[in-house]
């Protein structure tokens, strides 16, 4: 498996479990908010790395 098939699984696995959640959200919306979802918790993971990483050279 990919780094793209990896990556459409959990998009359509956390966009259909969101859908399940709510009736007002078109497949697209939801797959939407999934995305901005994962983009915001990516770049705090990395933020938070970056920022141990320089505490750690101090």
């Amino acid at each position: 498996m990919g780094v793209m098939a990896h990556r459409q699984h959990w998009l359509i696995r956390f966009t259909d479990e969101l859908m399940t959640l709510t009736d007002d959200l078109t497949q697209e919306q939801a797959a939407e908010f999934v995305r901005r979802v994962y983009q915001a918790g990516h770049e705090a993971g990395v933020a938070e790395a970056a920022e141990e990483h320089r505490r750690d050279g101090e």
